[in-house]
């Protein structure tokens, strides 16, 4: 498991970089870069909720956007796993969750991250503590 506790601004297509791991499954994670590296091959099951704030640049743009995320797997080839976004579209500075899962297909050694796949940048907001928690299982 990984989770975000930050208030970290992340521009449209770029990595979600979540900032605590609790990693106990042999799964790691490089915060730096915002990868999971899964050791062995398998069938993996993957759960995550993020709370996101939308941060179109101005109050005058009235216009609402869903905002999205998407999981890639990055090596030893990028592949789409999944994409999930929040419910509603958002105005400015409003926030929503976006949460997803997937059941998926690795060799040892494939790493994946998370990406913003908004048209626009968005902000992750605490709610309580977290603002983001991932969790990773093989479960064949």
């Amino acid at each position: 498991m990984v989770h975000d506790e930050s208030d970290t601004l992340v521009p449209s297509n770029n990595i979600i970089k979540f900032n605590n791991t609790n990693l106990a499954t042999g799964i790691s994670y490089d915060p730096n870069i915002g990868e999971f590296t899964v050791p062995s091959n398998g069938q993996y099951i993957i759960h995550w909720w993020v709370n996101v704030r939308n941060e179109k640049q101005s109050y005058d743009d009235c216009e609402r956007y869903a905002l999205g995320i998407e999981l890639h797997q990055f090596y030893p080839f990028d592949v789409l796993i999944a994409h999930s976004s929040t419910h509603n579209r958002l105005s400015y500075l409003q926030t929503g969750t976006i949460s997803g899962n997937a059941i998926f297909n690795a060799t040892g050694g494939s790493t994946f991250r998370f990406i913003n796949s908004s048209a626009i940048d968005f902000t992750l907001v605490p709610n309580d503590l977290y603002s983001a928690a991932v969790s990773i299982t093989r479960i064949n």
